[in-house]
């Protein structure tokens, strides 16, 4: 039974709560919603429902405060609400979730989002293989590389971090950033899963004359390594099929001590980002970075934000791996 000063003021929140969660196929929504964001087309996908039955139960669980939604162009994509502390059933919110966290998905739910995963990563991959000449120049009209980097130093010197495994950065590019990498900390593996940009990297390095790189062509997830001890994430994420799932897959190539350094943009509205630079994500809320983060069992490190002039907000964030008890 809830304490007396955490029952909510207006029976009706309670009601709407209770009738949000009296539904096998609601519960089930929010599992599949666990650590991830689908729109609604996707969702029919994944559960097989008619968009007409979909909407009514997400109009539901959004209205009984369950969901929260995020309009990413034309689309609208749903997710697990943030419970916050002045929710006067945020206990009994947080007890749901974890209980939903228990059920197991269906082999054909888990099938269809990994269909759903699968074709996110090939539209990306398909935008950089045609794209490659001209990303930089692209990318460069959001965020240049050279207007964050001292946020990114600021980060890594303040943190004091050492490494004794080679750092790993996730899809290099044409930035600076490795060379930087590979300066300060010795050995790097640059992982990129499209050639012609593992080729501009290559050349990056080879300009500077770099040569304690290694190039790996293909996912993190292919790279087989005993440990690293820092994983850097430059202007990635918002090209990621499943941001939520990448912290799970990060944090299992990171050692007892090891961090996450992620740059990325903040929350934006500038759809035009998806065909100039083939952007899955409108950036990200930094409260989005720490549940996923914190779901993964990262500790939350220091964090850098650098509003520019045409716009845009970076977010320059480090995540520390929780040791084990």
């Amino acid at each position: 039974m809830l304490p007396a000063k955490s029952l909510p003021s207006d029976i009706e929140e309670l009601t709407s709560y209770c009738k949000a969660t009296a539904d096998q196929q609601r519960l089930t929504i929010l599992r599949v919603l666990t650590r991830e964001s689908f729109g609604v087309l996707e969702l029919c996908h994944i559960l097989d429902v008619a968009q007409p039955a979909l909407s009514h139960h997400l109009k539901v669980l959004h209205t009984a405060g369950l969901l929260d939604t995020r309009r990413q162009g034309t689309s609208i994509f749903y997710r697990r609400a943030v419970i916050c502390a002045s929710d006067p059933i945020g206990d009994l919110r947080q007890s749901l979730f974890d209980s939903v966290d228990q059920l197991q998905l269906s082999t054909k739910v888990t099938a269809s989002i990994d269909d759903i995963h699968a074709g996110r990563k090939r539209q990306a991959k398909e935008f950089f293989e045609k794209n490659a000449h001209r990303f930089k120049e692209n990318q460069d009209l959001i965020a240049e590389y050279s207007h964050y980097a001292a946020c990114i130093e600021d980060l890594l010197n303040d943190a004091a971090i050492s490494v004794s495994a080679p750092v790993i950065e996730i899809g290099p590019g044409e930035s600076s950033l490795i060379v930087n990498l590979a300066r300060r900390f010795g050995a790097v593996v640059g992982i990129d899963n499209t050639a012609d940009m593992l080729e501009k990297t290559r050349q990056t390095l080879s300009q500077h004359n770099i040569d304690n790189c290694e190039l790996f062509l293909g996912e993190l997830n292919d790279y087989k390594t005993t440990s690293s001890d820092l994983v850097v994430a430059n202007m990635v994420l918002h090209h990621l099929a499943s941001p939520a799932q990448f912290f799970h897959e990060t944090s299992r190539y990171l050692s007892s001590s090891g961090s996450l350094l992620i740059a990325d943009l903040c929350a934006h509205d500038q759809d035009w980002t998806r065909e100039a630079c083939g952007d899955l994500w409108l950036g990200f809320e930094p409260e989005e970075l720490d549940n996923w983060a914190q779901s993964a069992d990262f500790l939350l490190g220091q964090s850098a934000y650098l509003g520019l002039k045409n716009g845009f907000q970076v977010q320059v964030r480090l995540f520390h791996k929780q040791p084990s008890p």
